[in-house]
């Protein structure tokens, strides 16, 4: 019994996002809440969304998770800026549960989107998220449809090096075919990203973060994964 969990991350200069003024914070908070489904954010099986809260323009980010009962998981995030304050993503990877479970093909599609960029009055950077993925594989499929809101602070270190701790919480409505006696299943389930991004050069960034939940159709277990996140020269990140 497996699942699929996925996302996108990204990141944008405030050039490009206008600074949210301090009398919108309300608004950005109750759009946490009402509106976080209106965006997509890939998510395939039982590993971290590794999802910052600033997107990107262009983004290859290249990830290894490893889960109790979900075991290991290889997969590749492909991350686009579509337009002002959007962006859209790709996930693709495979799975190998512990034990004798058949290795799985994991699947997603993201959006993004920019709700806010950090002030000295609301010093947080917020990306709505949501989205689409599958696990497949042992003779059943997962689908999971999360959405959520990565929140952060990126902190200015020397040598240009940027720091980000955030948190990511989502609910996912998960589907299970033929996952109990033959039948079709669907549940809801929380997850939750404590992860931090280190942005070493222009170009590279170092990425962990754990995941607290998972769906109940993988064990529900937590995992822990890392990954290195490549932006094309020229791009901002």
């Amino acid at each position: 019994m497996y699942e699929s969990v996925e996302n996108c991350t990204l990141t944008l200069t405030s050039k490009n996002f206008p600074m949210t003024r301090s009398h919108n914070a309300p608004l950005v908070l109750g759009m946490l809440f009402s509106a976080a489904g209106a965006v997509a954010n890939a998510q395939a099986y039982n590993y971290p969304a590794l999802q910052t809260p600033r997107i990107v323009e262009r983004e290859y980010n290249f990830a290894a998770a490893s889960a109790s009962k979900a075991g290991t998981s290889l997969v590749f995030q492909w991350r686009e800026g579509i337009q002002s304050g959007w962006q859209g993503g790709l996930d693709a990877g495979i799975a190998a549960p512990r034990g004798a479970g058949d290795t799985r093909l994991i699947l997603g599609g993201a959006l993004a989107y920019q709700a806010t960029r950090s002030t000295s009055d609301f010093p947080f950077d917020v990306a709505l998220t949501a989205g689409a993925g599958i696990s497949t594989g042992g003779g059943y499929t997962v689908l999971r449809v999360p959405f959520g809101a990565a929140i952060g602070h990126t902190f200015d270190l020397e040598d240009n090096f940027r720091l980000t701790p955030y948190v990511h919480p989502r609910l996912s409505v998960d589907r299970c075919s033929t996952c109990r006696g033959g039948g079709s299943e669907s549940k809801l389930n929380v997850d939750v990203d404590l992860g931090l991004d280190f942005v070493a050069t222009p170009q590279v960034s170092l990425r962990l973060a754990a995941l607290l939940g998972g769906s109940d159709y993988v064990g529900g277990t937590s995992s822990v994964g890392f990954s290195v996140a490549w932006t094309p020269k020229g791009l901002r990140k």
